[in-house]
């Protein structure tokens, strides 16, 4: 019973997120969600499939094991799909012959390991069971069934490539992600997919996990009571990513503006063109002015576009002044304000709590005002 328990536990807890994922996701129509649900969804056959493994379903273990296969090697593909929804402009779900790529590959594991099946006899699919499967081993495997032997183990090649795959690309989009966050927003801490290095951590630690369990094989935890560590470690992480599925934001959409388009409606003003192209030196003046005599640091949730529509300018000509002139983002620019006038609310008034000088220099969080009062503080 209590086995049986830690076998189900991670198809249980995918099953659940999955419905509510999808709940979710016909209610905001939001297309990282659908895709983190069917995730879960296919998450929960593959722990299905292990299942019927531990529980020695022998008859349903051909379809299973076929569905196992398709399904190992479509969840990272998928979990890449819905890190590339969160982060990129045009995510990958929009380059169709990306997308076949990812996805038609476990279609095409899965057909070939079910024919092969459909050509094995009863007694070579009973032989290749109780033998590959069960204890590991090829011995006395022949013909069709040791062709299929070889085929598992190309699958179990391919998911580990893909692991890795997957954890440089996730890497590479999130860290992106966060890069642009600087240029647009000033205040960040609540925009990093609302937990992002946690997802970003337990991508890795599931992944490495899961070479793991495949590297060992799976007839060694049978009837062991090891069988409740990866049962219990990858339930936890499974609800992890679940819940913080269900609660992040992405921003991407309001990264998207292209970098040599200019924000509509706005027309850069003519004040800031020269004969040879914009007047870098007047749009980080003209920025500083505004900062300076109207305080535009000290707002909350300050962005970048704010600032681009009061000056008559576009995103990319005052990105590029910003970092020419000024040698700074738009994010640390204003938090580096922020902090010069904390220091001058402090030096003016000893006694004022740092949670009111956090708040009253702009800042959305004392987390924040420390942070960067640390980077800021020379």
């Amino acid at each position: 019973m209590i086995q049986s328990l830690f076998i189900a536990m991670p198809m249980m807890v995918c099953a659940i997120f999955a419905m509510e994922l999808m709940l979710s996701w016909l209610r905001r129509h939001d297309s990282a969600q659908g895709w983190l649900a069917l995730w879960a969804l296919i998450t929960t056959l593959l722990y299905s499939g292990h299942f019927i493994f531990f529980h020695h379903a022998n008859d349903l273990l051909p379809l299973s094991d076929t569905v196992y296969v398709a399904c190992n090697l479509a969840v990272y593909p998928l979990y890449l799909i819905y890190i590339s929804e969160l982060t990129d402009n045009r995510p990958i779900s929009t380059r169709l012959p990306l997308l076949i790529v990812l996805l038609g590959l476990p279609l095409v594991a899965a057909v070939v390991v079910c024919a092969t099946y459909a050509s094995m006899t009863p007694e070579a699919i009973d032989r290749f069971i109780n033998t590959y499967l069960y204890e590991g081993s090829r011995d006395g495997l022949a013909g069709v069934a040791e062709v299929q032997a070889w085929i598992h183990d190309a699958t179990h090649v391919l998911f580990g490539l893909q692991v890795l795959g997957v954890m440089v690309a996730g890497i590479r989009k999130i860290r992106h992600y966060n890069h642009r966050l600087k240029y647009i927003f000033a205040d960040t801490e609540d925009k990093h997919l609302g937990g992002i290095t946690i997802v970003l951590w337990l991508l890795v630690v599931i992944s490495l996990f899961s070479v793991l369990v495949n590297a060992i094989g799976r007839q060694w935890f049978e009837g062991s009571v090891l069988l409740a560590l990866p049962s219990l470690m990858f339930s936890v992480l499974l609800f992890c990513i679940g819940w913080i599925g269900l609660s992040v934001r992405s921003y991407v959409f309001e990264l998207e503006q292209p970098e040599t388009e200019p924000v509509e409606p706005v027309v850069v003003h003519k004040k800031y063109q020269t004969a040879g192209g914009p007047d870098y030196h007047s749009l980080a003046e003209q920025f500083e002015k505004l900062m300076n005599e109207e305080q535009l640091y000290l707002q909350h949730d300050l962005r970048l576009d704010m600032a681009v529509q009061r000056m008559g300018t576009n995103r990319t000509y005052l990105l590029a002044a910003l970092k020419r002139e000024l040698g700074m983002t738009f994010n640390e620019y204003v938090n580096h304000k922020r902090v010069a006038h904390a220091r001058k609310l402090m030096e003016e008034n000893p006694d004022m709590l740092k949670s009111d000088v956090a708040a009253r220099s702009g800042f959305n969080s004392q987390s924040a005002f420390y942070r960067n009062w640390k980077n800021f503080k020379g």
